[in-house]
């Protein structure tokens, strides 16, 4: 073999070696929602969501060992989670995300009681991952940043990441090895109540000059947040102002920006973020580790791994992990995490970009017989494979897509409404319709008799 065949094969190996050695893994966990009362012997009226959940006897049914629809999560359910994120890719897991909603939404206990809380749950996942970061954000349950809650994350965060987490709950991660920037938001600030306080201000400071720092630095970003933008949910409280200034930031910084991370809906969707009508930015919501219940269907746990390239950042796929909590609080062998699906796989896409999610957007709102698949496809990845959800209809499914592609609140509120005048004058039309086609078929039936 010649000397140039041995030089070509060995810049292939080369070659090949160094595009495995780009790929990684990172987890994306939200909403643990830990109540440290839950009990299978507990009693729904006092800790859970619902206070009129009963048995068709009227007594209040019992508790699953792994939760309940109606009630945040036991401990047993969390960890249950954590020791089967420690047993895929553990080799190859760069970093984990963790987008608030730590406590209990309805967990009381004093100041104390909810730091031990979120304590608890950071020494876990300190457990689970021994040797790899975890990047925290806050949620609406979560206590305001302190030096408290700062002590508890220093183990994971640089000193000027600590610095500003405990001024205003926000800080910014450099990628020693990579052009990867984590941008992690303090959404809380986003809210009405907040968006006027200075630390509100400070942050939308700081967050510009670390894009512009991240230009300067020819670096790629992943924005990492509790609370989405958009006004679709009824669990957004993100304002107005806050909402279009988040929103105009991305545009102008949609180069730079790799992804955007979130959690709260307790539901499994995507964001796509326009310019001049344009795709050029995308958002993907995570859900919760907590099961969920709300009006028109439940959501079963749920856990996502995302697999990128190190270097660029560039988000190459996720899979989707998730418990169905029926199964797991009938059986005696413990829960059982099962993959639920692949993104690129699941969908058809091409790859993770706002293009391809800009696509997926108009085959879930054309919804022909072909497309209406793809809208089934989703809403089972909504409802993260919960079988009993209520049925979806014209009206709904087009409301998913007006919160999928209308994130500012006015363009979102016309969205839905153009959908409703039109199903009205649809409804209209059929009114009017139907007497007419009578009579033609009357006529026709007696020329037929003649």
């Amino acid at each position: 073999m010649s000397t140039a065949s041995l030089v070509l094969m060995s810049t292939c190996v080369l070659l090949l070696t160094c595009t495995h050695a780009k790929i990684g893994y990172f987890w994306h966990i939200t909403d643990f929602h830990y109540d440290p009362l839950y009990s299978p012997q507990g009693d729904t009226r006092k800790h859970c969501h619902r206070t009129d959940d009963r048995g068709s006897s009227g007594h209040h049914r019992s508790l699953g060992r792994f939760g309940d629809y109606a009630c945040d999560s036991p401990l047993e359910l969390i960890a249950s989670a954590l020791r089967y994120m420690r047993t895929r890719h553990s080799e190859n897991v760069e970093f984990v995300l963790w987008t608030g909603g730590i406590i209990a939404s309805k967990y009381s206990g004093k100041d104390v009681d909810r730091y031990q809380a979120i304590r608890n749950m950071t020494e876990l996942l300190r457990m689970t991952f021994s040797s790899h970061f975890v990047f925290p954000v806050l949620g609406y349950t979560d206590p305001a940043p302190s030096e408290t809650l700062t002590n508890l994350w220093s183990h994971w965060l640089p000193l000027e990441a600590l610095q500003t987490l405990k001024n205003g709950g926000y800080y910014t991660i450099e990628q020693t090895q990579s052009k990867l920037r984590i941008v992690a938001l303090n959404t809380n600030l986003f809210t009405v109540r907040e968006q006027n306080t200075v630390h509100a201000r400070r942050q939308w400071e700081w967050l510009d000059s670390v894009l512009e720092k991240a230009i300067a630095n020819k670096e790629m970003v992943y924005i990492v947040g509790h609370a989405a933008p958009g006004s679709d949910s009824r669990y957004n409280s993100i304002s107005a102002e806050a909402n279009e200034k988040y929103l105009r930031t991305i545009r102008q910084y949609a180069r730079i920006i790799a992804g955007q991370f979130f959690g709260h809906l307790h539901a499994d969707t995507f964001r796509v973020i326009y310019d001049k009508e344009q795709p050029v930015s995308w958002a993907l919501l995570a859900p919760s580790i907590s099961p969920h219940r709300e009006q028109g269907g439940s959501t079963n746990p749920g856990l996502r791994l995302y697999k990128f390239d190190t270097d660029s950042g560039k988000v190459l796929d996720y899979t989707q992990f998730y418990l169905d909590l029926v199964s797991a609080n009938r059986a005696d062998s413990g829960a059982e995490w099962v993959a639920e699906y692949n993104l690129t796989q699941y969908y058809g896409l091409r790859d993770v970009s706002a293009e391809s999610l800009h696509g997926l957007a108009e085959k879930l709102r054309t919804n022909t017989p072909h497309d209406a698949t793809f809208f089934s496809r989703y809403l089972r990845a909504y409802n993260v494979k919960y079988e009993y959800a209520d049925i979806c209809d014209g009206a709904c499914a087009h409301q998913h897509y007006c919160a999928i592609t209308c994130l500012e609140h006015l363009a979102y509120q016309q969205c839905v409404e153009a959908t409703a005048s039109a199903l009205a004058a649809s409804g209209r039309s059929a009114t009017l319709i139907a007497p007419l086609v009578t009579i033609i078929l009357t006529f026709i039936a007696s020329f037929i008799v003649m």
